[in-house]
């Protein structure tokens, strides 16, 4: 088939509807994807061929989409998780691959290696996407990146380990850090902390200590004190609830204990007319987190 000055998008319309023209049979599958191939590697170098097969399939899907249930010429792709993830794909994929499992007639030279079964594992350097099995959105996304990037499949692993290998240490590292010695308006209000995975706990310490605080130190009528609550936290931290729930869990019996010592309950906080962020100056009565 001629397919000069075609897109990629374009040749797999066109695969498509000739099979849609002459009907399904394995041998015309065969040839048309042989022939998609040797096209790919004749326009494409190497490292974009993959993006190139990637677009030809995508033109491919939208005359012959993936399925969600059995379908004449389709085959179930096992490649999903689940069964909400498992796809029907058209038979034509089954040659459609730039992988070991080409469409050519020609047969696979077999090694004396593999005779013996020990046939080189695929390295990074060599590796394609298909040995790679991912789930088709997956695979459908890095060969995008891959394309938007053009960096070849074995510097994109590559990168991407490190992008996510310095993520996971960074936050571990994170997780570990002490933050008492950071003062409580920085804490607060400085942007450099509010994505940190410890500042709510921190805060959380730090607000229920000033709770305690306020309660034996600046007020001497139960009217006026205020039971450690969740919601009483949220305010004083800008925390959410959820988190802070969770966080609260730790401290239970020291809430409990001060709750009853002075007979407070959710009751105790409903002051028409005073809220507690202006009553608990948390930056104030708790300035750092230094017992």
């Amino acid at each position: 088939m001629s397919w000069e000055g075609m897109s990629w998008d374009a040749i797999g319309k066109d695969i498509a509807q000739t099979i849609k023209n002459q009907g399904s049979n394995d041998d015309l599958l065969r040839k048309l994807a042989s022939e998609a191939l040797s096209e790919i590697r004749n326009r494409e170098p190497e490292e974009r061929q993959q993006s190139a097969l990637s677009r030809v399939s995508r033109g491919f899907r939208k005359i012959f989409p993936n399925l969600k249930t059995e379908a004449p010429d389709y085959w179930l792709d096992q490649k999903g998780k689940s069964d909400k993830t498992q796809k029907w794909r058209h038979n034509i994929f089954d040659y459609l691959t730039l992988g070991r499992k080409d469409s050519t007639d020609e047969p696979v030279e077999t090694t004396a290696d593999e005779v013996n079964g020990s046939s080189n594992q695929p390295s990074l350097d060599n590796m394609t996407i298909n040995q790679l099995n991912l789930e088709e959105e997956t695979q459908q996304t890095l060969f995008l990146a891959l394309e938007h990037s053009g960096m070849p499949l074995d510097e994109f692993i590559k990168q991407a380990i490190s992008v996510y290998a310095k993520t996971i240490t960074g936050k571990a590292r994170k997780h570990s850090e002490d933050l008492s010695n950071v003062p409580t308006a920085e804490l607060l209000s400085d942007a450099q902390w509010t994505t940190h995975p410890g500042r709510a706990e921190e805060l959380t310490k730090r607000a229920i200590r000033a709770i305690k605080f306020y309660n034996a130190n600046k007020v001497g009528e139960n009217k006026d004190r205020w039971c450690i609550t969740q919601s009483a936290i949220a305010s004083l931290t800008g925390s959410r609830q959820s988190t802070i729930k969770k966080i609260l869990e730790r401290y239970l019996d020291e809430i409990e204990s001060h709750n009853i010592k002075y007979g407070l309950n959710g009751y105790s906080n409903r002051k028409p007319g005073k809220d507690i962020t202006s009553e608990v100056d948390l930056v104030e009565l708790i300035p750092n987190g230094v017992d």
